[in-house]
């Protein structure tokens, strides 16, 4: 059993590690490089998952504080990667919308420069003699 204490602590130590430098990405916008992060995070939590499935009896009040603490801290860290992502997917809807108007602008102007005047109607041309 104490073999588990400082291996389940270890991993929740990696797990804040792993956390951390999600919330480094992101406030770099290195969104690529959160991602990569971001697997190797679930898959460790997906190990967390294993080891408490696998305690049997309850932790020492030292480790459970030392994991109530990273937990705490992983909360926050997850609070700020979020802020931080809804900020990013505004910039994108952002910059979709106005590629859109752009579009709409651009469709427009052709179909009337096809046409050879943006004026409803017809209009006749001069010739100069």
């Amino acid at each position: 059993m104490m073999d588990a204490c400082p291996s389940l602590l270890a991993h929740y130590q990696q797990i804040l590690t792993l956390s951390e430098n999600m919330l480094l990405m992101a406030r770099q916008s290195e969104w690529d490089t959160l991602i990569y992060i971001e697997e190797k995070y679930v898959h460790a939590v997906a190990k967390i998952a294993e080891l408490n499935a696998g305690q049997v009896t309850t932790l020492p009040i030292v480790i459970q504080d030392k994991i109530t603490t990273i937990l705490q801290h992983l909360l926050q860290n997850e609070n700020e990667v979020n802020q931080l992502l809804q900020a990013r997917l505004n910039q994108l809807r952002d910059l979709i919308s106005q590629s859109n108007r752009q579009q709409s602008i651009n469709s427009t102007y052709h179909k009337f420069s096809d046409h050879g005047s943006m004026l409803p109607g017809e209009i006749k041309k001069q010739t100069s003699e």
